[in-house]
């Protein structure tokens, strides 16, 4: 046997091919959460080509496939939902019923590990629950701080009190911020925004 038919037997095992397929809607819901990497996208095509490749030789069934792809689906919202847990214990329920459908049953034939099963559910819910979740509450955040950012210079007006070196509020650009200045400065106070220290807002009193 040459390296060739080695190299399609070993694509052709169902663990294999299960394997790389769940490897390749992980990289697609991360590029579909955060895109503009290329990383995740170059590494589930690659996954997903090579699933493809033992999937159409074990004559995957459907039904199988499309509730794989249906669990990944709830995964991927539940990431973006505030609250996380529903759509996530879905998914994992869907994923598992799916992936004892993927792969019909022959006498003799390789079959897909039960363990493996198990230990990708409850791997892809860590992914899901931990990783993809502190990945969007990061974005969430630096999407903020470019907010906040781009009120330099901008005006509004004030809201509740400022004390010098306390925190008050201020309506910046149609939207409430938490403002602090140097100066008191009290409600209804037209301020510009000189500064920021973090997502509060450094103001000043304007003169016009």
């Amino acid at each position: 046997m040459d390296i060739g038919d080695q190299l399609w037997l070993f694509l052709s095992d169902p663990n294999v091919a299960y394997i790389a397929l769940i490897v390749g809607l992980l990289m697609l819901v991360l590029a579909v959460t955060t895109p503009g990497t290329g990383f995740a996208e170059v590494i589930a095509v690659i996954a997903l080509v090579i699933a493809a490749i033992g999937l159409i030789r074990l004559s995957v069934n459907f039904a199988g496939l499309a509730l794989i792809i249906a669990a990944f689906v709830l995964f991927a919202l539940d990431v973006i939902q505030t609250a996380h847990g529903a759509l996530t214990l879905g998914g994992a329920v869907t994923l598992v019923v799916g992936s004892l459908l993927l792969f019909p049953v022959r006498d003799g034939g390789p079959v897909l590990s039960g363990w493996l099963i198990g230990g990708v559910t409850l791997l892809t819910i860590a992914v899901s629950v931990v990783f993809f979740s502190a990945l969007m509450r990061w974005r969430n955040q630096r999407r903020v701080d470019n907010v906040a950012q781009e009120m330099l210079g901008q005006r509004g007006v004030v809201k509740t009190s400022i004390a010098p070196l306390a925190n008050g509020t201020a309506q910046i650009a149609g939207q409430l911020w938490s403002v602090i200045a140097e100066e008191a400065i009290g409600p209804g106070a037209e301020v510009e925004v000189i500064g920021r220290d973090g997502l509060t807002l450094q103001v000043k009193k304007t003169t016009a």
